[in-house]
């Protein structure tokens, strides 16, 4: 049976934290800290939504994530399948210029996408649009050293038809510790800048002596609503875990807890 709601002081301020894009409220009265998330014990036998436990200076602390709590994936899930998307790609580039090599040696034709825009990662790249800044910046000196990459297989071939596989070894050996290896360390870059970007706070809770953390994805700010303010202003809350502003008109403010 769901517990009552619980009731919050009219003018009391609220925590406004994000999680995947999205704003909820705390009340500010139950909240305590927050903190970079720490390490993260798993526990048996839980809901999906109970990460498990981090130590507080001592202490034990339940963590729910936020986001599964909501239906929706957790910031951990989509930072590891971005890095397991980024390494699929490196790994399809150090294929396809071996492939090349393979060519030349076996005197055959190269079959692998000539234009940049046509392979996996050309295809992504080019959709792919990221909200964080810094990831966006990164991503943008990809262009030069993927074009030169695939620019090279038409050189490659006319080299092959008129018989100089030499030189064309010779022009896949300087790609490889050229072009290929500035996308390789873009790629390791990347990989690390989304980790670091898609570090979660641990927000700590207390709700009738009980503590526990919620993870969120940003980090959050004070403002004060009150019972006349516009509803463009007013943060979502359809959690538990989050207390709401909204309220009746004529009554205090509510709250839910998990």
């Amino acid at each position: 049976m769901e517990r009552a709601l619980k009731s919050y002081p009219e003018h009391m301020p609220w925590a406004i934290v994000q999680a995947k894009n999205q704003a909820f409220a705390v009340a500010t009265q139950d909240l305590r800290e927050m903190v970079i998330m720490p390490e993260v014990a798993e526990v048996p036998d839980v809901p999906d939504y109970v990460r498990g436990v981090i130590n507080l200076r001592g202490r034990v602390v339940p963590l729910l994530d936020l986001r599964k709590r909501m239906g929706l994936s957790s910031a951990r899930e989509e930072t590891e399948s971005f890095c397991a998307l980024m390494d699929q790609r490196e790994q399809d580039h150090r294929k396809w210029l071996n492939e090349l090599e393979a060519s030349v040696k076996e005197c055959r034709p190269f079959k692998l996408a000539t234009d940049p825009h046509k392979c996996a990662f050309g295809k992504w790249y080019d959709t792919y649009h990221a909200d964080n800044s810094w990831v966006a910046g990164l991503l943008k000196r990809f262009d030069a050293p993927h074009q030169e990459i695939h620019g090279i297989a038409i050189q490659v071939e006319n080299l092959k038809t008129k018989g100089a596989n030499e030189a064309a070894e010779q022009l896949i050996r300087e790609t490889r510790e050229g072009a290929l290896a500035k996308m390789l360390t873009l790629f390791a870059d990347l990989r690390e800048l989304v980790r670091h970007a898609g570090r979660e706070t641990a927000v700590i809770l207390q709700n009738e002596g009980k503590m526990f953390a919620i993870s969120i994805d940003l980090g959050s700010r004070s403002k004060s609503f009150s019972r006349g303010a516009s509803r463009k202003y007013r943060p979502r809350c359809r959690s538990r875990a989050i207390v709401s502003s909204r309220g009746s008109e004529k009554g205090p403010r509510t709250g839910r807890w998990f």
